[in-house]
């Protein structure tokens, strides 16, 4: 399985707090079936966790690469970011200050999760603008996507992807996550599954309850396109299938 959205790098972010927490994350994940995954640190928040692509950044993720050979643990770790929403994505995007995943086109954004419609669109609209790909990160968060759930639809269909968080299948971020990301799926509006991981305690990168689930509700097919060959796409900088049917509305399903 490939895991495209992870906190896995130390002291950069609200994720790992120390290497021995990186290397631990690292074991779960590959004890659970995965081989491939990106560190994605936030990014672009300023004045809290800005990580934007430098020296700095490179040097810290070839610590990681170098500690989990050092350990012999059999993972492929590959660089992006989670880009916070901005005004100014498309500058940043023009100076290399962000990166796509594994600097592929493939550009993983999120959203302040009461951000209005029209300025997710907006900020979505200057990614495409550059000839790069949003991948949404965890659109079944977004209160406006909650309450209108063909948002996502829409958002498909300008041109972008989407990534559901392990976590909203099982309820971790609340029912009306848990209903989205379910209407997601039966829709086939998400185009990946990953994460999210924080730590090794708690949103960790453990994969196989995904599995399992998506396995028993949705079949096999869905979860190879979900775990594997979409996140293999994207990290590959090749073509994703187009996706997704526009949802119903339904009562007693907004937030």
């Amino acid at each position: 399985m490939v895991d495209i959205h992870t906190h896995i790098l130390p002291e950069l972010d609200d994720g790992s707090r120390m290497l021995a927490d990186s290397l631990e994350m690292a074991e779960i994940a590959v004890n659970s079936g995965v081989n491939i995954l990106v560190a994605t640190p936030h990014s672009n928040q300023q004045g809290r966790f800005e990580n934007y692509f430098s020296p700095h950044l490179v040097e810290r993720f070839h610590e990681m690469q170098t500690a989990l050979e050092r350990e012999n643990i059999p993972l492929t770790l590959l660089l992006g970011m989670e880009i916070f929403a901005s005004d100014d994505l498309k500058e940043k995007i023009k100076t290399r200050r962000l990166i796509g995943l594994n600097d592929t086109q493939y550009f993983l954004v999120e959203f302040p999760f009461d951000a209005p419609p029209g300025y997710i669109a907006m900020c979505l609209d200057s990614i495409l603008d550059e000839g790069k790909i949003p991948v949404i990160a965890h659109p079944e968060r977004y209160y406006c996507a909650q309450q209108s759930p063909e948002l996502v639809y829409d958002w498909l269909q300008m041109g972008c992807l989407t990534q559901i968080n392990k976590g909203s299948l099982f309820g971790h971020f609340g029912r009306g996550e848990q209903r989205l990301a379910e209407m997601m799926l039966e829709y086939d509006l998400a185009t990946c599954a990953a994460t999210d991981a924080h730590s090794s305690q708690a949103r960790t990168t453990f994969m196989g309850d995904a599995k399992e689930y998506l396995d028993g509700t949705y079949g096999a097919e869905t979860t190879q396109r979900l775990l594997t060959d979409n996140p293999l796409r994207i990290l590959q900088g090749l073509p994703v299938p187009s996706h997704g049917t526009r949802p119903e509305r339904r009562r007693g399903f907004f937030r």
